[in-house]
């Protein structure tokens, strides 16, 4: 396929279809046309010849902590909606699969003609302030807020506000709540202090970490000295984990000890039994990264945020 059969299935000269790959100006009726029509041919461009006649790449990094997260891969198909729409790829760069330092990298990936880089963030240091500010690509990160960096985040002290007044609602007398490291701020302050503060019932805190192994090798520790008759995780991850826990111990869920996580991953509703949880639209944090991306690489680009959707879902592990 050639730039001559996209012109002629669009119904466009071949100047027009030009324009459009290399970002001159077309009117939104003939883009509309070009892009049906390159899906229509299969027509692939070269992007790197492209980027070398208009220095610009199309092309976004997205640093995430790992692939297999389920927020980081809803966070990425939000992304994906927004930013393919505008003729925009991601390449994607999975945290655990680089072999230096997060900051060496993203120092290193800066340079690398990248028209954008978007960083899920566990934290936001002073080296990534540091290099954010010194990128001639713009930076953005999500998860995570920084004032003196661009950034997208949930309204985690609502999230723990709102997990907080349901538990209120139940008959139970002592809560243990499973957080994470204050290294991560969003979660391990934020929506821990959104919890604690609404709360109005006796409150246990443990420290763990993300993965489902991390809440039930601390519940297998720590569990013996706690009281208890509700468990709630930061993640759902984590209420996974500690679910897990209760049943090799043969304690009953929720008759005995309920479970209350906080995401909505799509384990939830298939493990027994059904998890109770609080459901974070993590596609609509994914297109408010990649449209605040898009106004700064676009002219005249605007949009408005989207408010993240929060529901509690109550399952089986709480009834």
């Amino acid at each position: 396929m050639t730039i001559n059969d996209v012109a002629r299935v669009a119904g466009v000269s071949k100047s027009t279809v030009s324009r459009y790959l290399n970002d001159g100006y077309v009117s939104d009726e003939n883009r509309k046309k070009i892009r049906r029509a390159i899906e229509e041919t299969g027509y692939q461009t070269n992007v790197f010849a492209r980027g070398l006649k208009t220095n610009r790449s199309k092309l976004i990094a997205i640093i995430l902590p790992r692939l297999d997260s389920f927020t980081s891969i809803q966070s990425l198909n939000g992304m994906n909606t927004v930013l393919s729409h505008y003729g925009y790829q991601m390449v994607v760069v999975p945290k655990n699969t680089i072999e230096e330092d997060e900051i060496t990298y993203l120092r290193r990936i800066t340079t690398q003609g990248f028209d954008g880089i978007i960083v899920m963030a566990h934290a936001i240091t002073d080296d990534h302030v540091a290099i954010a500010k010194a990128s001639q690509t713009p930076i953005i990160f999500t998860g995570q807020h920084h004032p003196q960096t661009r950034s997208i985040t949930l309204e985690d002290f609502e999230i723990g506000k709102k997990v907080a007044e349901y538990v209120n609602t139940l008959d139970v007398q002592n809560v243990l709540y499973l957080s994470v490291s204050e290294s991560d701020h969003a979660v391990g302050v934020s929506r821990k202090q959104g919890f604690l503060q609404h709360l109005n019932k006796p409150v246990r805190t443990l420290v763990t970490g993300f993965q489902q192994t991390d809440a039930f090798e601390v519940m297998q520790r720590e569990s013996a000295t706690v009281k208890f008759d509700i468990i709630v995780g930061a993640t759902d991850n984590i209420a996974i984990g500690a679910l897990r826990y209760l049943h090799d111990q043969q304690i009953n869920v929720p008759q005995t000890v309920k479970v209350v996580g906080i995401g909505n991953y799509d384990l939830s509703h298939f493990i027994h039994p059904t998890l109770t949880t609080l459901h974070i639209d993590y596609q609509t944090l994914g297109r408010n990264a990649a449209n605040a991306m898009l106004a700064l690489l676009e002219k005249d680009f605007t949009y408005t945020i989207e408010q993240v959707h929060l529901e509690l879902i109550e399952r089986n592990s709480s009834k």
